[in-house]
């Protein structure tokens, strides 16, 4: 009667798809230049803050979490700014005429 059930752990954060962004996307975010993002480049891991949108092709499109990258680079974050990132990565966001 005792049934183990097994457990995988992930954070959802990371698994999410509507959490990665593009390149373009994760600058104009930040408000930084691609060689200012270059120079931070060690501090990424990848799978966490980064990855490859089509994965096995090194040519693929770069995807970002905009909140980790955020994290990790202790930028101050606006509140209605965070909250637009929090919609947005929620696909929360609705356009009312």
């Amino acid at each position: 009667m005792n049934e183990k059930k097994e457990c995988k752990s992930q954070d959802p954060r990371i698994t999410n798809p509507k959490a990665w962004f593009s390149t373009s996307e994760l600058l104009e975010y930040l408000g930084i230049s691609k060689s200012e993002l270059e120079a931070q480049a060690k501090l990424f891991a990848e799978g966490i803050h980064y990855k490859l949108e089509i994965p096995n092709q090194p040519k693929s499109q770069v995807l970002w979490r905009i909140d980790l990258i955020d994290e990790l680079l202790c930028l101050p974050i606006p509140p209605l700014e965070k909250e637009a990132m929090i919609k947005a990565i929620n696909n929360d966001i609705t356009c009312i005429e």
